[in-house]
């Protein structure tokens, strides 16, 4: 079943609980009149397959765990900031800073996209089919960048970990802390497997691989464990 939403009638945080609501039904949810409204798709966790019809604006699919969005026009600064988990399709463009801090999942942008793609990343894996602007993964500390077409300068600049795969030959700037190598086994599969599940038609072996220096610096992510615990509230 396909349920349409008419984002005229709905603010973003009307319209993010509704789809929240919606997760695991099962049903195709088309949100009209965007009108590149923010915030679309914000914090939504769990299975739901999600059609923009039009652009998206600032922050879509932020925080976002589980679904999978499709967005027909272009996407604003900050798409997919700290999204955890899900698939991000992107028919045109981006704009800057896109998939800033990202844990995990997928964004696939058919077009181009703006500078500092990837800032911070630290896991899943973003695509652009396009050319991108400069500071691409600047401190970066995993996942996979992929770049398909130009590629702007300082590319990967305090780069920690994971790696920038982009086309052999492409004239790239890149930060002062990195190294270019052949790719991997590893690498030639997750390319091979993203290509064909993507449709792009591309040849893994014609990728080289940008991954830091390494000796400089060491991370650890931190991952906070919580605890649920009574609140006790004393009545004087």
């Amino acid at each position: 079943m396909v349920q349409e939403l008419d984002l005229e009638q709905l603010d973003e945080r009307d319209l993010n609980a509704r789809l929240q609501t919606l997760v695991g039904s099962g049903e195709q949810v088309v949100l009209r009149n965007t009108h590149a409204r923010h915030n679309i798709a914000v914090n939504v966790h769990g299975a739901l397959d999600i059609v923009v019809q039009g652009s998206a604006g600032f922050y879509c699919c932020g925080f976002m765990n589980g679904p999978s969005v499709l967005v027909t026009g272009n996407v604003g600064w900050y798409a997919a900031d700290n999204m955890l988990g899900g698939k991000l399709i992107v028919q045109n463009n981006a704009g800057s800073n896109l998939a800033p801090s990202m844990i995990g999942g997928t964004v696939l942008v058919r077009g181009s996209a703006g500078s500092r793609v990837g800032y911070g990343l630290k896991g899943g894996t973003v695509v652009v089919c396009g050319d991108v602007g400069m500071l691409t993964g600047q401190q970066m500390l995993g996942g996979r960048i992929v770049l398909l077409g130009k590629v702007g300068t300082n590319t990967g600049e305090s780069m920690y970990g994971g790696v920038i795969c982009y086309r052999r030959g492409a004239t790239i700037g890149t930060g002062s802390n990195v190294r270019v190598r052949a790719p991997e086994p590893n690498d030639c599969e997750a390319l091979e497997w993203l290509f064909a599940e993507n449709n792009i038609q591309a040849d893994p072996r014609d990728f080289v691989c940008l991954v830091p220096r390494g000796g400089k610096q060491t991370f650890h992510i931190f991952k906070p464990q919580f605890e649920t615990r009574e609140r006790v509230v004393e009545h004087l």
